[in-house]
C-alpha cells in the first residue's frame, strides 16, 4: 500500500511541476506587448548594470564588448544597453561596440515573454546565437540567427506554464547597442482541467489505499 500511496503522490508532483508540452519559441516581435525595462538612474558604466520593470522588480545586465572587455554601460535617457565608451576616439559619443550581453530579474524571478531591439549601426552584418534558461534551469538554444544593419527585433514566448530565468546572446560582429527591452513578469499560474483531474485522481488512489488499510487492521484486531 505504501508503494501505491508513494507511486500516486509521485503522479500529482509530475503533472504540477511539468506542464504538457512546455517550451520557449522565438516569435515575432511584434506580438509581445510586455512591460518597458526602465533605466531612471542616469548614466550606468560598470560590469554590471541595472534596470527596472515598471512593477519594481530589478533587472541586472552583464555583458563583454568586442575585445573581450566586460565593462558596458546603461544610457538611463534613451533606454539602451550599449559597450563602454571608446576612449580611441576624441567623440564622447563613441562606444565600443557590444558582443555579449546576459540579463535576468534580481531575486529569482521570471517572465512569460520578452522582446528588444538589437541595434546595428555599422555596415557589417553577421549573425547572433540566444540561449534561454527556464526557472527549472533548462536551456533553450537559437543558434545563428541572422542579424542585419539597423534594426533587429527579437521576441521569445514561454508556453505551457514555461517561463524564463535568464537570456543571454552573443553575436559574431558587435552590436551598437540594444534598446526597447519590453517583458512581462510572470505571476503563479492556475493549474489546467487536465491538473487538477490527475491531482483528484491521485488523491482518490490515496484514500482508497488508507481504507483498506484501515479496514486491514480493524479485521486483524478482531483476532488479537
Amino acid at each position: 500500500m505504501r508503494v501505491l500511496t508513494g507511486v500516486a503522490i509521485a503522479t500529482i508532483a509530475t503533472f504540477i511541476a511539468t506542464p504538457a508540452a512546455a517550451t520557449i519559441n522565438l516569435v515575432d516581435a511584434s506580438s509581445i506587448q510586455g512591460a518597458n525595462v526602465l533605466f531612471n538612474t542616469g548614466t550606468q558604466t560598470a560590469a554590471n548594470v541595472f534596470g527596472s520593470t515598471q512593477g519594481g522588480t530589478t533587472v541586472s545586465f552583464t555583458g563583454t564588448t568586442v575585445g573581450g572587455a566586460n565593462i558596458i554601460s546603461a544610457n538611463g535617457g534613451q533606454a539602451r544597453i550599449e559597450g563602454a565608451p571608446d576612449t580611441s576616439t576624441s567623440n564622447p559619443n563613441d562606444t565600443l561596440l557590444l558582443q555579449t550581453l546576459s540579463f535576468g530579474l534580481v531575486g529569482g524571478g521570471t517572465f512569460n515573454n520578452l522582446e528588444f531591439n538589437l541595434f546595428n549601426g555599422g555596415a557589417t552584418t553577421g549573425t547572433v546565437s540566444f540561449v534561454l534558461t527556464d526557472d527549472q534551469g533548462q536551456t533553450f538554444n537559437f543558434n545563428n540567427l541572422a542579424l542585419g544593419t539597423g534594426q533587429n527585433f527579437f521576441g521569445f514566448l514561454g508556453t505551457a506554464g514555461e517561463t524564463i530565468a535568464n537570456v543571454s546572446f552573443t553575436t559574431t560582429a558587435g552590436i551598437g547597442d540594444v534598446r526597447q527591452i519590453r517583458l512581462d513578469e510572470s505571476v503563479a499560474s492556475v493549474p489546467e482541467p487536465a491538473t487538477w483531474a490527475m491531482m483528484l485522481l491521485g488523491f482518490a488512489g490515496i484514500g482508497m489505499s488508507l481504507r483498506r488499510v484501515r479496514r486491514r487492521s480493524s479485521a486483524l484486531s478482531q483476532f488479537a
